[in-house]
């Protein structure tokens, strides 16, 4: 009988560490020291700093959206034993969304009203907040959690989760305003969905307690 893939959750946490150490530095990367014809002028030093303002506010928004990630995923893995195959796919999977954050990081930055850029960062958050939701439900689902962590915890983590999923939709919709109206009728319809569903979770909580 062949024997059941598991993977210690320490030896993949340093994988996760390492590349999000890496992809927060590499934002940085993209803002670059201003070529001024008189180096001694501060009128135009800020004014061509004035110009990568939307490539600073890129790398500081783009920052704080991978720590939110880092430590969304850290406080789920707290609560799991240890990694089998399909957890492991969805945290690479994760990993590798991540990896291409700084990329979409750029093109924001770099063309802040280009609505082909919004179309590349608004959908990569989206997928990179659902695997955060699936990586918790498959975990739920083939019963790798510490036998520690009690229904109580399952049930506000899972619901915790949904509100993030129900965030997303709602927040994308001005970039779907921008492509079609019709796509700002599935964001909305999303966002509520995933609201209801938060809201069913709670109260199948209360019922079993």
């Amino acid at each position: 009988m062949a024997k059941t893939f598991h993977m210690h959750k320490a030896r993949l946490e340093t994988l996760v560490d390492g590349v999000f150490a890496i992809a927060m530095t590499i934002l940085v990367l993209e803002i670059k020291v201003p070529e001024l014809a008189d180096g001694r002028s501060s009128d135009a030093l800020l004014s061509a700093l004035g110009h990568h303002a939307s490539v600073i506010g890129a790398y500081f928004f783009s920052f704080a959206m991978l720590a939110v990630f880092w430590v969304w995923h850290h406080r789920l893995v707290e609560k799991i034993r240890l990694f089998d195959f399909p957890l492991l796919v969805c945290t690479l999977t994760f990993l590798a969304l991540v990896c291409f954050f700084p990329f979409a990081a750029a093109l924001l930055g770099r063309y802040p009203l280009n609505l082909a850029a919004l179309l590349v960062y608004v959908p990569l958050t989206g997928l990179i907040i659902l695997l955060q939701t699936l990586f918790f439900k498959l975990a739920v689902q083939r019963q790798l959690l510490l036998e520690s962590v009690s229904a109580d915890e399952v049930q506000a983590t899972q619901r915790r989760n949904l509100r993030g999923c129900a965030v997303l939709f709602i927040a994308s919709i001005p970039t779907a305003l921008r492509v079609h109206v019709a796509w700002v009728a599935v964001c909305l319809a999303l966002g509520l969905l995933f609201i209801w569903l938060s809201r069913a979770k709670a109260h199948s909580g209360k019922a079993s307690a």
